[in-house]
């Protein structure tokens, strides 16, 4: 991810081919989200010390964008294991699943991880630049969005996993944390709204 020019990103990202896709932008739009909070905290006196905290958050999600592709891929690969005979089916069938788990796993920790950003947004809302006010909506709405990207590509592989377990507990925890961000991202963009226009 880190030899990439956004341009050259993009380019990917529109092509036909199915890496980067979806987990990968949901990853962007979250360091998208950690860097804009960096960015006002070193606009705001006295926050500037968060300003690391944030940028240590934003490789994060970046190194999660590019183990979303490369989980994704090993998913396919599985897919095209042979199938001629008993043993190769079921030994599809069980590289097919850790592949699954594995591609479930990558956006569970981003959701998970984007938890880590709201106490310093929080801060912000508070205390942040007033002319800085609008890029900590910004954030907010790339931090939702991100969190939504993410659950999406965690459902859509749970889907066709068998391990009903696994698939209850992480769905559990998906949908457990999706909800507490969504609430927190439009209450505090209308806070931030509210901010802007002088309610």
């Amino acid at each position: 991810m880190e030899d990439r020019s956004i341009k050259k990103y993009l380019e990917e990202l529109s092509s036909p081919s199915p890496t980067p896709g979806g987990g990968s932008v949901g990853n962007l739009l979250l360091s998208f989200s950690a860097s804009l909070t960096a960015m006002v905290c070193g606009l705001t006196k006295g926050l500037e010390n968060y300003i690391d905290d944030l940028k240590d958050l934003k490789d994060k999600f970046l190194n999660l964008s590019y183990e979303d592709e490369e989980s994704f891929n090993s998913v396919m690969e599985a897919y095209k294991l042979p199938k001629n005979s008993d043993e190769e089916k079921n030994i599809r069938k069980q590289k097919i699943e850790e592949a699954l788990k594995g591609a479930t796993s990558i956006p569970l920790q981003s959701i998970r991880l984007s938890k880590e950003i709201i106490p310093f947004l929080n801060i912000l809302i508070e205390k942040g630049n007033k002319n800085a006010i609008s890029d900590i909506g910004v954030s907010i709405l790339n931090l939702k969005s991100g969190v939504l990207s993410c659950y999406l590509n965690v459902i859509i592989n749970l889907k066709s996993i068998k391990d009903k377990n696994f698939v209850d507990s992480v769905k559990n925890e998906a949908d457990e944390i999706k909800n507490y961000i969504e609430n927190w991202c439009d209450n505090s963009f209308e806070k931030v709204v509210n901010g802007i226009i002088g309610e």
